[in-house]
């Protein structure tokens, strides 16, 4: 199993915990964010990759939104369309076309997040491991604070309870500190 196929299966599990799924949701609906890039972000902190360079944030980033144009979001749209207006006499086939709209829109998902590692470079060495939840919550801040560039406390509370959910051993408090961090030193 390679590392995009690691980083796939931790964004799977962390993704069926409600807390997780729903304030993910929330932050894409919110700022524009990518889920799986979030996720990403924060899996490259705990298993020791170290923090994200502005430059491999920039190359992700611009990638991100391009693959969400050009892929995802077309997926996304016809699979909603069919959802909302499926063709009279065809809802059976229609359900199975979105089922496998759905399947497209993940193995797309998929593939963003093996793009990501290809563009992630360390800045910094990992922190120990007990401490890697704190290269997470930069990670997931630098990324999140390219879409919401002052600090929001709904945006610092959200990425702080993601991660909590991830990494119960931080305490809530440091979690929001760290992230708040981000954002007054403007790393």
């Amino acid at each position: 199993m390679d590392e995009a196929d690691k980083l796939w299966e931790f964004a799977v599990a962390v993704y069926e915990d409600e807390t997780v799924k729903s304030t993910c949701l929330n932050v894409q609906a919110r700022y524009g964010l990518s889920v799986s890039l979030l996720l990403g972000s924060i899996w490259t902190g705990i298993q020791g990759y170290g923090r994200l360079g502005a430059t491999d944030l920039e190359t992700t980033i611009r990638r991100s939104v391009e693959w969400h144009r050009d892929v995802i979001e077309p997926i996304r749209a016809v699979r909603r369309q069919l959802r909302q207006q499926p063709p009279a006499g065809a809802e059976e086939a229609t359900h199975a076309l979105r089922r496998q709209l759905v399947d497209a829109e993940l193995d797309a998902e998929r593939l963003e997040q093996r793009l990501f590692l290809e563009d992630f470079t360390a800045t910094d060495p990992a922190s120990a491991e007990p401490e890697r939840w704190r290269d997470a919550a930069v990670n997931a801040s630098l990324l999140t604070r390219k879409s919401c560039p002052r600090p929001e406390p709904e945006a610092l509370d959200a990425l702080a309870r993601i991660i909590h959910a991830i990494c119960p051993q931080a305490n809530y408090a440091d979690l929001y500190g760290e992230i708040e961090n981000v954002w007054a030193v403007g790393q």
